[in-house]
């Protein structure tokens, strides 16, 4: 599983401001470095633009709740989106891998005479 292990290239951010260096993280576990933190909850906090985040580590457990801009969290769903499109794409495969192996048992099941009628009836 590729997105699993998928990097995080840090390089290019040397003058990035604090506030776009958290947001490229909140997918990111800050007890075990997990890229699986997962949002629990949320809802607009105060200041227009801004949201009271809830999120967990499936991983090691660790949980956090804090308000941030619509940046941050602009770039978390992005995080989010790649991670549901990899996962997605996992079971595609995994479907089809699954489907090839059906119709290849059930090609040599009808060569060798093993399906009559009545498995129809």
């Amino acid at each position: 599983m590729e997105w699993l292990s998928r990097g995080f290239d840090k390089s290019g951010m040397g003058n990035a401001s604090t506030e776009t260096r958290r947001a490229t993280e909140l997918h990111v576990c800050p007890k075990c470095r997990s890229r699986l933190v997962q949002p629990t909850c949320w809802e607009q906090a105060g200041k227009r633009g801004h949201w009271r985040l809830w999120r967990r580590c499936p991983e090691c457990g660790w949980r956090r709740d804090d308000v941030h801009g619509e940046r941050e969290i602009d770039a978390y769903d992005e995080e989010l989106d790649l991670g549901a499109r990899a996962l997605s794409d996992e079971l595609k495969a995994l479907e089809r891998e699954n489907m090839e192996w059906v119709v290849e048992t059930f090609a040599l099941a009808l060569a060798a005479d093993l399906i009559t009628a009545d498995d129809f009836a």
